[in-house]
């Protein structure tokens, strides 16, 4: 009951705080552990460091990033686990700070001592971490600058403002994202959106790159909202997202690929508009690629009015994975000219997918494994999107029961 109050209190205490002072809440909070040194780690936008605030101790040396390769609080952060060890002046540890399954970073201070109780309230002021981090968000620009290890252009600075969070669990379901390169991205983007008992998610690339293909990405993600939201079904939707593409931004396209899971069934049916199909993983295995005629890419106003595109469907088991990607993934090139693949990508996912990690960390690794392959920097947009069906909640279960 005391830990109730003490959260409840630090709830309030944020209502009112400057949206700047998320960290001087927790450390409020860590004081009902005898908690001290505590420390805000953010993943930056690739996903390789832990970023951290404050940069130096009150009683002690600067703070320094931590890489998730290596580290305590990378290894909290790829494993999402509460990590203790000793340390010279009492027992450091490490939580996860997750909102849902999006990972923010992890929270890292130092007691004297502690136990399962406390370990368990430290784990919980790293849930209170990421909801006051995202509900701040908003309303200052602190977190946003804090994960950045370099400037974002005008073209990436839009794309990130789109997007969704990049990894969202719900009711045995789970969707993650990424964009490379993160800090100069221009034409690709992801979205997704849960209601009832529907996922719906769409990727989308762009043509060219830059400011332009920010701009045209943007309309199309717009396009799309609005069709979901105006329940225009999957079959008719590329009609309805070309007529309001076509023409607003002269002789430019969008290929795009959308699909809409039935959580409760594992039922999934996707359409292209010249775009990749996904790649299907069960049972350490890629599944044939499911016949599908696609549409025309989006904005040639050549997708006529009232086109009916009949969808790819397929019946997911519980811990199939699909992937969804761009073409600069596939299409990325190493420095002596070896194109990166799909049968490489299909061979690392297979891989990833057997780890036993979390589909954010497959995901992460998927996309670190083609920076690696290219040198270390991409030169087109590279994409991905990790969708991963558990089977249906146990609450859809329970109504299936006589």
């Amino acid at each position: 009951m005391a830990t109730v109050r003490a959260l409840a209190r630090l709830l309030r205490e944020a209502q009112t705080n400057s949206p700047e002072d998320v960290v001087a809440t927790l450390v409020s909070g860590a004081q009902h552990l005898g908690g001290r040194d505590l420390v805000l780690y953010l993943i930056d936008y690739e996903q390789q460091v832990l970023q951290p605030t404050p940069d130096r101790l009150e009683h002690g040396g600067p703070v320094l990033p931590a890489s998730v390769q290596g580290t305590m609080a990378g290894r909290c952060f790829a494993t999402q686990a509460v990590l203790e060890a000793p340390s010279d002046d009492g027992i450091s540890v490490w939580v996860p700070v997750t909102e849902r399954a999006e990972r923010l970073g992890v929270l890292a201070l130092t007691v004297d001592s502690i136990d399962e109780q406390g370990l368990e309230f430290a784990e919980e002021l790293g849930l209170l971490a990421a909801l006051l981090v995202m509900a701040a968000s908003p309303y200052t620009d602190r977190y946003h600058l804090q994960r950045r290890r370099t400037d974002l252009n005008l073209a990436a600075e839009m794309q990130w403002s789109l997007l969704p969070p990049l990894t969202f669990h719900c009711s045995g379901t789970t969707v993650a994202g990424l964009l490379e390169p993160a800090y100069e991205v221009g034409g690709d983007c992801f979205d997704y959106a849960l209601n009832g008992d529907r996922l719906s998610v769409a990727v989308f690339d762009a043509m060219g790159h830059g400011l332009p293909s920010s701009v045209i990405s943007s309309l199309a993600v717009g396009a799309y909202r609005h069709s979901r939201r105006t329940a225009v079904p999957l079959a008719d939707l590329f009609s309805s997202m070309d007529r309001a593409v076509a023409g607003l931004m002269g002789d430019t396209f969008v290929t795009a690929l959308a699909a809409e899971l039935d959580v409760r069934t594992g039922l999934l049916a996707w359409t292209s508009a010249g775009h990749p199909s996904p790649v299907v993983v069960r049972s350490g295995r890629v599944l044939p690629e499911a016949e599908q005629v696609p549409s025309l890419p989006l904005g040639l106003g050549l997708v006529a009015q009232d086109e009916v595109t009949v969808p790819a469907e397929i019946a997911l088991q519980p811990g199939d994975r699909v992937l969804l990607y761009t073409d600069g993934v596939v299409e990325a090139r190493s420095p002596q000219g070896e194109e990166f693949g799909l049968d490489r990508l299909m061979d690392l996912f297979v891989r990833e997918s057997g780890s036993g990690l979390l589909p954010s960390e497959v995901l992460r690794r998927l996309v670190h494994s083609c920076l690696e392959f290219q040198g270390g920097r991409l030169r087109d947009d590279a994409t991905l999107l990790l969708l991963e069906w558990s089977g249906p909640s146990l609450a859809v279960v329970q109504q299936r029961l006589p």
